[in-house]
């Protein structure tokens, strides 16, 4: 599958596929023309990635477990601990977060409160 193609299909730029490319994170074979040619086994990995993105895993850390992932099954000990430290920080991103919603909770309810009053 050519690259526009994959494009199309992850929803992601052309130019960011190349730039993660360029930083290791996807790793495309090639047509014997020299064209990028994507399996579903890379649309897969694209996905995975576009969701460790999305849990706020930033790219640095994405890279290493690229790199990691590429050098086979012998790293799954330090991938699975890059899973749990960065589990560890979304739990801490959540309650956080949770903490945060109680305060503007508490100034909603202060402000209905004054709006009752009236």
């Amino acid at each position: 599958m050519r690259i526009g193609q994959v494009s199309e299909r992850v929803g992601l730029p052309i130019s960011t596929l190349r730039y993660y490319e360029r930083r290791g994170i996807i790793r495309p074979g090639r047509s014997p023309e020299g064209y990028r040619d994507y399996t579903e086994q890379d649309l897969a990995w694209i996905a995975f990635v576009q969701r460790l993105l999305a849990t706020g895993m930033p790219l640095a850390q994405v890279q290493e477990y690229a790199r990691l992932r590429h050098e086979g099954d012998s790293t799954v000990p330090q991938r699975l601990e890059m899973l749990y430290q960065h589990r560890g920080a979304l739990e801490a991103r959540m309650k956080e977060l949770q903490e945060q919603m109680g305060f503007l909770d508490q100034k909603i309810q202060v402000y209905l409160g004054m709006l009752e009053k009236q």
